[in-house]
């Protein structure tokens, strides 16, 4: 029964490791594969619950991440509001599924555990998005590629405008960040072509304006660590410098930018708010204002969860289409879950800054810039709420989580990295 059990055991192992790689690759290809891949990867962390047991007791007792405790604030306190909230009990838990996606955090990093397999899961993160790099340029060039987004948009590829910049920008910075332990996997030249590759294409081919500006502040954090504290002004100025060699050279970039000026003014020219706002300067602008004047009524607990379309429902309605989010994240918990909620979602971000200091210094450095981005991204978007979009915030959390030093100090000192490959 001994060998029939150890069996078991790895065989589940081993299947949870394929399908958290396989939601790494997917993430990057639009919510249908995600969708499939979060249910082979469910099953694997069922598996894992009832055939290897020990683990989830290692995880409670060892894996003492700060973040795990606001995660869990978070779900305790939506489920609070639901006690106050006017929404449907339906559309209660359709948004308390939606907020509680960062779950996957503990999931996917429970079925992780090891540095070894975090590495492994971090690859085929960069995979899905080298070979989206790869169609996004053949779009580009006029090229036909099957199952790709209908209706076609120049060198979008799978998912939109908003997500695929943003998600390759996530995904650079790992890249940059274990250069050197790609560039001895496949070669100092492959990442190098990589890294412009998608560099030049985050520029020249991408128009979503967060990915923009998420590229920039991510450049400006690498620059300020490696230059010395006299240079360190170059950094903070460097995302100024950028976009502006970049509103000069690259024609998507200036039209996109010059767009900004032009459909916010359009909005603020119109006083009585009396038409129906059709761009997304003017979508947002006009989420922002019902949302703040939403708050102002009820800061401290909010609406409760679920309550954001029906607040919209005001005495203009100036969006057709029903607004499910305020396309801010901090204004949106901030609405249906009071100031207590807004102030445990900063913890959240605190607690994940702290938790970096406790990683390798590559893994730190790139979940540091991940930081940025989601932080950022939230003023613009709500990347907590988003399918796809959120799914691959979260993997890559949870897979630079994993990536801790497990050796002593004169092994580290000896060889970085140094570990049993897996064929994955």
């Amino acid at each position: 029964m001994k060998p029939s059990g150890f069996k078991v055991n790895l065989f589940w192992d081993r299947y949870s490791l394929a399908s958290l790689c396989l939601l790494a690759f997917c993430v990057s290809l639009g919510t249908a594969t995600v969708s499939l891949s979060k249910a082979l990867v469910l099953l694997g962390f069922a598996a894992c619950i009832v055939f290897n047991y020990k683990y989830l007791f290692e995880f409670i007792s060892s894996r003492t991440y700060l973040i795990f405790i606001w995660m869990f604030a978070a779900v305790i306190w939506m489920l609070i509001s639901m006690t106050w909230s006017q929404a449907a009990e339906l559309t209660q838990w359709q948004y308390f599924y939606a907020h509680t996606r960062f779950l996957w955090v503990a999931i996917i990093f429970f079925q992780i555990r090891t540095r070894e397999r975090g590495l492994i899961v971090l690859k085929w993160l960069i995979f899905g998005q080298i070979f989206v790099l790869c169609v996004s340029w053949l779009l580009w060039l006029g090229v036909e590629v099957p199952f790709t987004r209908i209706p076609k948009e120049k060198g979008i590829a799978f998912t939109s405008t908003l997500e695929q910049p943003v998600m390759l920008v996530l995904v650079l910075v790992a890249i940059w960040n274990f250069r050197k332990y790609f560039s001895k996997q496949w070669g100092i030249w492959f990442v190098r072509l990589v890294i412009l590759a998608a560099a030049f294409n985050l520029v020249f081919v991408m128009s979503g304006r967060s990915g923009y500006i998420v590229f920039l502040l991510v450049v400006g954090h690498q620059i300020y660590k490696v230059l010395p504290d006299r240079l360190r002004w170059v950094a903070l100025m460097s995302p100024f410098i950028l976009s502006a060699i970049f509103y000069v050279a690259s024609p998507v970039f200036h039209k996109r930018i010059s767009e900004i000026t032009t459909n916010t003014g359009i909005y603020f020219k119109n006083e009585n708010l009396s038409h129906h706002v059709t761009t997304s300067e003017e979508e947002r602008l006009d989420m922002w204002r019902t949302t703040a004047l939403g708050i102002v009524k009820k800061p401290i607990l909010g609406y409760g969860v679920g309550s954001m379309p029906e607040l919209y429902k005001g005495e203009y309605e100036l969006i057709k289409t029903p607004v499910s989010q305020p396309h801010q994240q901090y204004l949106f918990w901030w609405t249906e879950f009071g100031l207590v909620g807004l102030m445990i979602m900063l913890c959240f971000f605190f607690a994940l800054f702290k938790d970096a200091g406790k990683l390798d210094l590559e893994a730190k450095s790139s979940l540091q810039s991940v930081l940025i981005v989601l932080f950022i991204m939230g003023m613009f978007n709500c990347p907590f709420f988003g399918v796809g979009m959120g799914e691959f915030f979260f993997l890559e959390i949870a897979t630079l989580l994993a990536i801790k030093n497990e050796t002593t100090p004169n092994e580290k000192n000896d060889t970085h990295y140094s570990y049993k490959e897996t064929n994955l």
